[in-house]
């Protein structure tokens, strides 16, 4: 463990670390790549989906993220509210953190892809790259660079 401060562990970004670790949600950050990769495990409440995602702003904070890579092939139906909050209340506070291109990876079809396919054209016009994919490794990749058809 780092020098310690005030009770609190030095965050040294060599160390992997998991920022939520929970039934429907882990969040961690990967030394090697440099990637903060979310995965979605299954149905959130609204009130967890919110203080999830306020838990990732935090680790691109801490972190310094550009590039963030969701998992959301096991990902359930979001809200319409939930949706909106995501534009009002997440999406500027994401971009004020340092995140530059969001990576999901969706599942080949059904609804969630059409929903993160959509969001992808909506948080373009909202300063934040977001692309969608069907593999971790192309969407790390394109987290990592922002380079298109890597």
């Amino acid at each position: 463990m780092g020098v310690e401060k005030a009770g609190e562990p030095t965050v040294r970004p060599w160390d992997d670390e998991t920022y939520l670790d929970e039934p429907y949600l882990s969040i961690r950050w990967r030394s090697i790549p440099q990637i903060l990769y979310a995965e979605w495990k299954g149905f959130a409440t609204s009130s967890e989906f919110r203080a999830a995602l306020l838990t990732g702003v935090r680790a691109i904070r801490e972190r310094h993220v550009a590039g963030y890579v969701s998992d959301a092939r096991k990902a359930k139906v979001f809200l319409p509210e939930d949706e909106k909050w995501v534009r009002d209340v997440w999406l500027p506070q994401a971009i004020a953190a340092g995140l530059k291109r969001m990576a999901i990876v969706t599942a080949a079809a059904g609804l969630s892809k059409m929903e993160f396919d959509d969001a992808a054209t909506d948080m373009d016009n909202h300063g934040l790259r977001m692309r969608t994919f069907d593999s971790v490794a192309s969407a790390t990749t394109w987290a990592l660079t922002g380079l298109d058809g890597v």
